[in-house]
Order: C-alpha cells, then sequence, then structure tokens
C-alpha cells in the first residue's frame, strides 16, 4: 500500500516537471518555466527523476506479482493492467486534438500505429510525450517472460537476470551493437535491477550474493543518473546539479526498499483505502497529463495567474485519471485479462494437439 503512495509521488513529480521545468512547455506559458516559476522550479527541475524511480518499482512489483504464475498469466495481467487506459488515453487525445491545434498532431496512420504500445520501433510519433517509457516497460516484459518461461523465479535466476542484463546492455553499448542495445535499454537497466534485487530481498532476505549485486546495480544506477543530469541541464538551459540528482536516486531507492519492509502493525482501512486510490489513479494520471495539461496551459495562462492555471492543468489530469480509472479500468481491465488468458489457453492446447509442443507433465 506503501508503494502506491510511493508511484503517485514519482507521477506528480513527472507531472510537475513537464508542467514547470521541461523546454517544452515554455511555448506554452509564453516564458522559459525557470522564470514563470523561479522557485518552484529549483525543486521540480529534477522530477524527470520520477521516471528513473518508476522503473524501480516496476522492477519489484512486476516480479512480485509475476512470481509463481505462468507465462500465459503473465501475459495476460499485463495486457488487462496496461491496455484498457492506453486505449482510453488515445481515444481522449484524439479528441483534445479535433479541437486545439497545440501538442502533438498525430495522422490517422500514427494513431493507429499508437494502440499497439510500439509505434517507437517504427519511429512513429506517440500521442502523448510519455508513451515513450511504455516501450522500455514492454522490453522489461520481454525478458521477465523469457526467464517466466524457463521455470520460476528461483533465488539463483533472479540474481543471474538482475546481474547480466546491465551488463549485456553496457557490453552491447560499448561494442556497437546498436540493435541489440536498442532491446536492452543500458541506460535504464540498472534501475530496473535495484527494483529486483529488493524484491528478492523481500521475498528470500538479504545475502552476500543479494547485497553485493545490489551495491552494483547502485553503482551503475549512479552513473546512468550522473550522465543523464548532463543531458537534463542540456534540455531545460538550467543546472541540474549531479550530486542533487544522486541523493534524490539514493533517497528514491531507500523510499522503495522502505515500503517493501514488514510491519508489525497495518494501517487503517482509510489510510489503505486512500493509498490505494492514490495508486490506482497513477498510470491513467501519468499518460493523460502532457497534451492535456499543456493545452489547459495554452488556454489559461495569459487569462489568469499561472498558479491558477497550474492548478488547472494538475486537476484536469486528475479528472480525467478519475474517469479512465471507474469509466474504463474497473469495467474492462479484469475481463481482458481472462479473454487473453482464455485465448491463450486455448492456443496452447491447439499447439499441443498437432505435436508442436510437449505435454504439461502431471
Amino acid at each position: 500500500m506503501a508503494m502506491d503512495g510511493l508511484r503517485f509521488g514519482a507521477a506528480a513529480a513527472v507531472l510537475l516537471y513537464h508542467f514547470t521545468a521541461t523546454s517544452t512547455v515554455t511555448s506554452y506559458w509564453g516564458t522559459v518555466p525557470e522564470r514563470a516559476f523561479p522557485v518552484l522550479n529549483e525543486v521540480t527541475r529534477y522530477g524527470w527523476l520520477g521516471v528513473e524511480l518508476f522503473f524501480m518499482i516496476s522492477g519489484f512489483v512486476i516480479l512480485l506479482s509475476a512470481d509463481g504464475r505462468g507465462v500465459s498469466g503473465f501475459v495476460a495481467s499485463r495486457v488487462g493492467r496496461l491496455f484498457p487506459a492506453y486505449w482510453a488515453c488515445i481515444v481522449l487525445t484524439v479528441a483534445l486534438q479535433r479541437v486545439w491545434s497545440g501538442g502533438r498532431q498525430t495522422t490517422l496512420f500514427e494513431t493507429l500505429v499508437n494502440l499497439t504500445m510500439v509505434q517507437d520501433l517504427f519511429e512513429v510519433t506517440g500521442v502523448q510525450v510519455v508513451f515513450w517509457t511504455l516501450l522500455v516497460e514492454l522490453k522489461f516484459y520481454l525478458l521477465v517472460l523469457v526467464v517466466l518461461a524457463l521455470g520460476p523465479f528461483t533465488r539463483h535466476r533472479v540474481l543471474a537476470f538482475a546481474a547480466l542484463w546491465p551488463l549485456a546492455g553496457w557490453a552491447a553499448q560499448e561494442l556497437g551493437a546498436a540493435w541489440l542495445a536498442e532491446w536492452l535499454v543500458p541506460d535504464y537497466a540498472p534501475y530496473f535491477s535495484v527494483g529486483m534485487l529488493l524484491f528478492l530481498a523481500y521475498r528470500d532476505g538479504f545475502d552476500v550474493a543479494t547485497s553485493l549485486l545490489l551495491a552494483g546495480a547502485l553503482a551503475l544506477s549512479v552513473l546512468r543518473v550522473l550522465d543523464a543530469a548532463g543531458r537534463a541541464s542540456d534540455l531545460q538551459g538550467v543546472t541540474v546539479d549531479p550530486t542533487v540528482t544522486v541523493v534524490i536516486l539514493l533517497l528514491s531507492v531507500a523510499a522503495v526498499w522502505a515500503t517493501t519492509l514488514r510491519r508489525s502493525t497495518a494501517p487503517s482501512r482509510r489510510v489503505a483505502a486512500v493509498l490505494g486510490t492514490f495508486g490506482a489513479l497513477t498510470y491513467p494520471v501519468y499518460l493523460v497529463h502532457t497534451q492535456f495539461g499543456y493545452a489547459v496551459i495554452d488556454v489559461l495562462a495569459h487569462e489568469t495567474t499561472r498558479t491558477v492555471a497550474l492548478v488547472a492543468a494538475g486537476g484536469l489530469s486528475i479528472a480525467l485519471a478519475v474517469a479512465i480509472h471507474y469509466g474504463v479500468e474497473r469495467p474492462t481491465s479484469a475481463r481482458l485479462r481472462r479473454a487473453v488468458q482464455d485465448g491463450l489457453r486455448r492456443f496452447g492446447h491447439a499447439v499441443r494437439a498437432r505435436g508442436l509442443l510437449p505435454q504439461p507433465r502431471s
């Protein structure tokens, strides 16, 4: 439950980064973000680190949810979790672009490709700015799927996965194997590995191997985030302090670890309900906030105060997330998951009946 609050905090950090720090929003405010919000920008210029936090959380949560599941169960759970809100976001964004000329304008073909969630593989513009991170997640899921196909998440398999993935990505990058590096996402693999090793510590406890590999993953994460801090400075046109960046990264790791600690007392029902709601709204807020937030800022920035425009942009993002969660996700996610799992099960039976796969042992 605490993890739900942490996930929502990461989404809020990314939202504020896009609204008050990234250079893209300059054209909507009519001035550079550090002038529009001189005090707030000192903090929100680091909001991009919310994505790194998301990847660490994903490394933990995905292994936790996939542990004990088969391949079909894992695939079905991911499809049911990701696509209903994603498709709803695309429909809403296309409707927005019919009445707002700013932001990302996509053709019908580009919009249809976006429905697959792998538009970046075809160099097609994403309907929303943040969609690139979803492909990174899908590549992680693909690797998890490979590990699951080999058998249960034993300690040794998780240790090997968490150790070899970042190293293989780094090697591919250094050797110039661009196609392999593209699939192994070396810039982000260490963050997922941190989450996976925290999952292993949560499930089995810390031991020498887990502790050493976690230290190695943290070292790689620090190197990656230091490099990213330089790029963030160039992108925003302001100083993104590398030391502050590393401190935020390490605090994020500590926060993820803290949420995994087993406690003797459970939170009250009210607190649990609030955290659960925050967790449920995190994904749709993340999906919709850029285009809709930018549209609100574009309309209101010169008609009212910047604070009012900022609050309105965030408020609309949350309102749309509520509508997507309760109007789309709740009615359809479980049904889609069951349909996908049933379809995969029938497909497996059909393949085995033709002798293309071995029969499962009784």
